[in-house]
């Protein structure tokens, strides 16, 4: 239940794309000024400010598309810039409080869906052979109908999403063999940066990784907190349900070791009641999609 734009307020401005917050009810004439003010052209992405694995989020191409998304959903939304960088990432890392240095634990590749043309098939064939892109085919043929018909060359890449989210289709990819001290000090000097920041994962576009690695040529799009996994976990290869497992177990523990160190220091645990109370908005913030899901 956490704001994704006030979290990325916190990000260095030269680090983080352009974005307007659109919130439920505005009038959209105000918000499509407040796009136009900050620069931002099209296509954008509309994404909630509230959301998770993806949910929601949309490449807009138009001002007409994006005013009959946003007015279907009685929630607030981000309203962020394009960005045609080749690369996504998601990168974790954590800072006990007072520390000088903190450590990536999880760096995942991310391979956005797409078919490999061999001269014959049509797209549409294309992915109805492969197995990945076939789950996605409901929502391929509404955003990705207009090649169905084409016939790439043989070894043609075809891209059939900009979303790199696992339940896009994305498949993410261990990454951890190219964290080095480069890498690792890039990311101590921008997490400095960021107000009470000790956890999290930072979702970057890049020109590639070694750019990344010396802190030019990228763009974060996204910090997540405390609930963020360690998303290398579900790369393919690493078949190990109970290693995955006691990976997870891994961060839950330094999120407590972070936690016990902010408590130390005088921050408040969050109550029970107060708990309840976020399990209860989380709720009440699904009953609200859902009807509007029903709408349409």
């Amino acid at each position: 239940m956490e704001s994704k734009f006030a979290t990325l307020q916190n990000i260095p401005e030269a680090l983080r794309p352009k974005s307007v917050l659109a919130p439920r009810g505005r009038d959209l004439a105000l918000t499509m000024e407040d796009i136009r003010k900050a620069g931002i052209n099209f296509p954008l992405i509309a994404k909630p400010d509230i959301g998770y694995r993806g949910f929601l989020v949309k490449k807009m191409d138009t001002p007409d598309q994006l005013r009959a998304y946003l007015s279907l959903y009685p929630i607030d939304f981000i309203i962020q810039e394009y960005l045609d960088y080749p690369e996504e990432l998601g990168l974790l890392y954590y800072r006990l409080p007072n520390a000088d240095k903190g450590k990536i634990s999880s760096l995942t590749l991310k391979d956005f869906l797409h078919v490999v043309g061999d001269g014959q098939s049509t797209v549409l064939e294309l992915i109805e052979s492969t197995p990945r892109a076939l789950l996605q085919l409901e929502k391929l043929q509404e955003t990705h109908w207009q090649v169905f018909k084409n016939v790439p060359t043989a070894g043609e890449r075809v891209g059939l999403g900009v979303i790199g989210n696992h339940s896009k289709g994305t498949q993410f990819i261990n990454g951890n063999r190219y964290i080095d001290a480069q890498l690792q000090a890039t990311f101590d000097r921008i997490a400095t940066k960021i107000p009470g920041f000790s956890y999290g994962r930072f979702d970057i576009k890049c020109t590639n990784l070694e750019d990344l690695k010396q802190g030019k040529n990228f763009k974060i799009i996204e910090l997540n907190g405390v609930c963020s996994e360690p998303t290398h976990i579900y790369d393919q290869s690493l078949s190990n349900y109970f290693s995955a497992l006691g990976t997870i177990m891994q961060h839950w523990t330094i999120v407590r070791r972070v936690a016990a160190a902010n408590h130390r220091g005088g921050a408040a645990y969050t109550s029970e009641p107060q708990m309840i109370r976020l399990l209860g908005g989380l709720r009440d913030y699904h009953r609200k999609i859902k009807a509007a899901l029903k709408i349409e």
